[in-house]
């Protein structure tokens, strides 16, 4: 059994409510059960009860979240101990209370609070606030690797898709096609194209089985397709790329493919300098992409109707692989479409290192 893939938020909240119902029954004083609760026991039961809950709960929903996901370890310890430390006199003042309601009178009405009763009430506190944390932790790691098993879905997924890419009949064919015009006419160039497609098919095989590429690479491939689209049309100076940064940055690999592949499928390549243009730039570990190309309107397709990969599945795989770290921008004015990429990779520089 996956118990990873059960974790659901439904399961949890379950899960939630059984241990709960659980607890409430399992807790019950015998001598209630055996002769019977009166109101003022019962409401000092349900106070004491939903007082465990509420340190439960503070714990599980906002300390262990706010201190302890965020790698905030000593803030933590010390919301801990004030915590478990103060919770035990709130909830005994609520206890006398009750009781002085009941009783008629609230006067004196914490008589019998002393640090003998306070540090009684001090270890249900305490287990209560542990198995907060613990049980909150223990939800984020099933969440973490629900996450890590559809990131290699994804990262599966890609892997396949990049092949198929990779084995296309109608891009090899059109290459080596244009290369074998080249031999007699220019060899040394028919060379490079050869050498560039040779390039291309070992990134696409061997550099994306890993989770991290630095950006060098990515580049190269971009070049390099670019290069060999160059050689079928008219006007290879309507093709514009641009690079500016570090090239040591580390980015998912293949991730700006399917947006280049696209703007090859559906670009205008005419009438309109350039008519595409890719600008990528690496700066402090944040990459900025932007791609745009003029599209035939009249035909009626756009880069987003048939896209490969496809732009539905690069969206998704951003949110896997930079969740909260990336903004996608798609901007179409029915003559050009234009797409715009900001990643912070600054927390894979740390993974990588």
């Amino acid at each position: 059994m996956n118990w990873a893939t059960i974790m659901t938020k439904r399961n949890i909240i379950y899960l939630n409510i059984f241990i709960w119902f659980f607890a409430a029954f399992a807790n019950i004083p015998y001598s209630g059960i055996k002769n019977g609760m009166g109101t003022g026991q019962i409401v000092t039961y349900i106070i004491g009860f939903l007082y465990l809950m509420i340190t439960f709960y503070l714990f599980y929903l906002f300390f262990v979240p706010l201190f302890l996901d965020r790698k905030k370890f000593v803030s933590f310890l010390v919301i801990f101990f004030l915590t478990v430390l103060i919770m035990p006199f709130f909830g005994y003042m609520l206890l006398f209370l009750s009781r002085a309601y009941f009783e008629g009178t609230f006067e004196h009405f914490l008589r019998g609070y002393s640090f003998s009763t306070h540090m009684s009430g001090f270890f249900p506190v305490l287990t209560a606030a542990v198995f907060g944390s613990f049980f909150r932790v223990l939800i984020n790691w099933f969440n973490s690797m629900n996450l890590n098993i559809e990131i290699d879905r994804q990262k599966l997924s890609a892997e396949l898709n990049l092949l198929k890419s990779k084995l296309n009949p109608h891009f090899l064919f059109n290459t080596l096609n244009n290369i074998d015009s080249l031999i007699l006419s220019d060899p040394d160039k028919a060379s490079l194209s050869l050498i560039r497609l040779s390039e291309m098919m070992r990134y696409l095989t061997y550099e994306t089985s890993t989770d991290f590429v630095e950006m060098e690479k990515e580049v190269d491939y971009i070049r390099n397709f670019i290069e060999l689209h160059r050689m079928r049309i008219k006007s290879p100076e309507a093709i514009s790329f641009k690079f500016n940064g570090d090239l040591r940055t580390l980015v998912s690999p293949a991730l700006f493919i399917p947006l280049v592949e696209n703007a090859f499928k559906f670009g205008l390549f005419r009438d309109i300098r350039p008519s595409l243009e890719i600008n990528l730039k690496s700066e402090n570990g944040i990459i900025f992409f932007e791609i745009s190309n003029y599209f035939d309107k009249v035909a009626g397709t756009k880069p987003d109707d048939h896209s490969g990969m496809g732009i539905a599945n690069l969206k998704r795989r951003l949110q896997l692989v930079y969740p909260g770290r990336h903004q996608l921008t798609i901007t179409d004015d029915n003559q050009q479409f234009r797409v715009s990429l900001t990643i912070n990779t600054n927390e894979d520089q740390l993974r990588g290192n």
